[in-house]
């Protein structure tokens, strides 16, 4: 008899929120692996992934590194649905300091990634995330 592999999803999600935050700090193009084709925002509004990584590489563009990164994650949570679909979140803090021509900036604050399980992967399909905006 084959048993059956079971599959930690609250594992998965908060290694993705791992990779993402990682991948902000050192502003890097992969942060993009771990981002939806679309996203979801409030009032039902979908933004393109394209949107989003243009958005991103603003964001990036203004500081010329990230240093000290920090993040404490929560709380994680997800729910499975009919049709090997799935929703979730992933929430935490984190600080970082952003420096641009020897002058720094501490930004720091509450985050919360949020995940729609899509082709049996975990995706981030909407963030709030300290120095991030739409």
């Amino acid at each position: 008899m084959q048993e059956k592999s079971t599959f930690n999803h609250g594992a998965d999600i908060v290694n993705s929120a791992i990779r993402f935050t990682n991948a902000w700090f050192k502003q890097s193009k992969t942060i993009t692996e771990e981002l939806s084709d679309f996203f979801i925002l409030p009032g039902n509004k979908v933004m393109d992934k394209q949107v989003i990584i243009a958005r991103l590489k603003g964001i990036f563009g203004q500081s010329d590194e990230y240093v000290g990164g920090r993040y404490d994650i929560i709380d994680t949570h997800y729910e499975l649905l009919d049709g090997g679909k799935g929703m979730g979140f992933v929430e935490g803090v984190t600080g970082f300091r952003a420096v641009l021509k020897k002058e720094s900036k501490i930004i720091s604050g509450p985050f919360k990634l949020y995940f729609a399980l899509q082709n049996g992967r975990w995706k981030i399909v909407n963030i709030e995330f300290p120095g991030f905006s739409y």
